[in-house]
């Protein structure tokens, strides 16, 4: 299913926020390949990429950087890159607490016009 296109994808900074199905996926664009991953951190659940200015993560190389707490997400596999909550501290509920777990990850392709489809 069609969700979004890469150029409109590169207008938002390398990543949009899309429904597909009901779930909120968010489409990266980093190095030159497109992913789509969740846009639910596996912290706290919070949005990656957000409607306030607090709630932007970042595409650094091929991650996506949580804004709350600052781990890194490989946008390929999901799966944790670098040290689990660096911005937070030992405490119970709020802070590190559960251990690593990686993004869901979902199919995603460019065609010849550069829509973009992803499979959820």
């Amino acid at each position: 299913m069609q969700v979004t296109t890469l150029k409109e994808v590169k207008a938002n900074g390398g990543r949009q926020v899309v429904d597909v199905g009901g779930k909120k996926v968010l489409v990266a664009e980093a190095e030159g390949q497109v992913y789509a991953v969740s846009n639910k951190c596996t912290h706290l659940n919070i949005s990656l990429v957000g409607k306030t200015p607090l709630l932007q993560g970042k595409v650094q190389g091929k991650c996506i950087v949580c804004p709350a707490h600052g781990t890194a997400f490989d946008l390929a596999t999901g799966e944790v890159q670098g040290p689990w909550c660096p911005n937070f501290p030992e405490l119970p509920f709020v802070g590190k607490g559960t251990k690593a777990r990686p993004l869901p990850t979902f199919e995603s392709r460019v065609d010849d016009c550069g829509s973009i489809e992803v499979a959820a």
